[in-house]
């Protein structure tokens, strides 16, 4: 890392190590919990708010063939909204649902939804796709579309997911808990390898990201976690929702 003519940081990717690259992680990754954390009812207030006009929008959300999409749908307007100061939105058709431009670094955060009786779809793992992530194993016959760097200014990748749990019965939604979930940038690939990788259940479209098995920035001294509680029901236990208990 550099300081260039106007006092900006700038990477260099030839020279970052991957001790760096957590720290990075992890530094946007509290950023990401201390914007929401900031005010969790205002969150919770803002994604329930569908209750409101509920009678004007179940019908047709009965006849959907993919409530999770709908349901993600409608969750990713509210945390565009929770994060309107975290960065530059980028207006690039390949990434994340949230993309932005920080001043060293290009952040995706995706909002990924799970049904609480599929526990395939969370407990431990994530679903990443081909848009979402710069990991990959070349072992693998799979692709990745976002690069470890981008080339302007050799700024870092970061990708981010933010998982929610919810219930529906009887057509009623009702969240049960929420997560953020970083994921290692490609260039740790050499590091962490099979050990966070699950295959997908589509050949080539991504594959499923393994945190349960190193959930901690194993590179750093402090060993952080790379998933962070933003919410959990009281009726739950957390190694329920995601296979361990966040000390």
């Amino acid at each position: 890392m550099i300081l260039n003519k106007k006092n900006n940081f700038v990477f260099k990717k030839s020279t970052m190590k991957k001790k760096e690259i957590e720290f990075w992680e992890n530094h946007y990754l509290n950023k990401i919990e201390f914007t929401i954390k900031q005010d969790i009812s205002k969150m919770m207030d803002a994604l329930n708010s569908k209750d409101k006009i509920r009678n004007d929008w179940i019908n047709a959300f009965k006849k959907s063939s993919n409530r999770n999409s709908d349901f993600a749908r409608g969750a990713e307007r509210i945390y565009f909204w929770l994060f309107n100061q975290f960065g530059i939105p980028n207006s690039s058709p390949i990434g994340s649902d949230l993309f932005f431009e920080t001043y060293n670094a290009f952040v995706h955060i995706d909002i990924k939804t799970a049904k609480i009786n599929n526990k395939t779809d969370y407990k431990g793992r994530i679903a990443v796709g081909k848009n979402q992530t710069s990991y990959s194993l070349s072992e693998e016959n799979y692709t990745v579309n976002l690069p470890t760097f981008y080339q302007y200014k050799n700024k870092i990748c970061l990708t981010y997911f933010i998982n929610i749990i919810y219930e529906e019965i009887e057509n009623e939604i009702n969240i049960k808990a929420i997560y953020v979930i970083a994921v290692p940038n490609g260039k740790l690939s050499t590091f962490y390898g099979y050990d966070v990788y699950n295959a997908s259940k589509n050949k080539g479209s991504g594959f499923r990201y393994k945190y349960q098995a190193k959930p901690k920035f194993e590179l750093l001294k402090e060993k952080p976690y790379r998933i962070r509680r933003l919410f959990l029901s009281k009726e739950l236990k957390e190694e329920d929702i995601i296979g361990f208990k966040i000390q």
